[in-house]
């Protein structure tokens, strides 16, 4: 195969659905592999960067989030849910494990436009708030912090939340309401906070 023709075939499943992809990887295209990889790879390494603060952990949970879905590709079901979906549940399951397994401390980076504080000069007070909220999100229970993340770091939807930790949309949004309401009290030392 050429180099150009290569080109070709990239491009071309770069503009195919998700399931698209899945069908073509069900029957033994394992081309279609990679553009799945580029899809979702950047995503997940910052998903799971929130959960393990780690690089070199972050980037093995996301390499056997992707080992898992090829091997158990023949296992998803496009009429249950989303490959999208399917791909951030095994991650999340992943994301569980390891939270069980390192029972230490876990920190959690928020960007820099995540709060808004009244004095921007005021360059200490930002950081300890940062340090505090990041603190507080790395105390919640591993489900809430499992809601809130995707939530409000990748703007997930509660369907898609809900279908990833296994729970109903309902209790996604407890879960929301529930760590919200933790951040707020563990916060209230701060004057000037924002959540909503």
């Amino acid at each position: 195969m050429s180099k150009d023709s290569l080109t070709e075939r990239q491009a071309g499943a770069s503009a195919e659905t998700d399931e698209e992809l899945i069908a073509r990887l069900s029957q033994g295209d394992a081309t279609v592999f990679e553009a799945l990889v580029n899809r979702y790879q950047k995503s997940a390494l910052r998903l799971a960067l929130r959960f393990t603060r780690q690089q070199t952990e972050a980037e093995d949970m996301v390499q056997e989030t992707f080992l898992r879905v090829h091997r158990y590709i023949h296992q998803y079901k496009p009429e249950a849910a989303l490959f999208k979906t399917w791909f951030f549940t095994i991650l999340s399951n992943l994301c569980r494990q390891a939270i069980k397994r390192n029972k230490s401390t876990i920190f959690i980076d928020l960007p820099e436009d995540a709060l808004a504080i009244d004095d921007p000069e005021d360059e200490l007070a930002r950081q300890e708030l940062r340090a505090a909220l990041a603190a507080a999100i790395a105390r919640l229970p591993p489900n809430q912090r499992l809601a809130l993340i995707p939530r409000y770091e990748e703007g997930g939807s509660y369907a898609d939340i809900a279908a990833a930790l296994g729970v109903s949309i309902s209790a996604v949004k407890s879960l929301l309401v529930r760590a919200k309401h933790t951040l707020r009290r563990d916060l209230a030392a701060f004057e000037n906070k924002s959540f909503g």
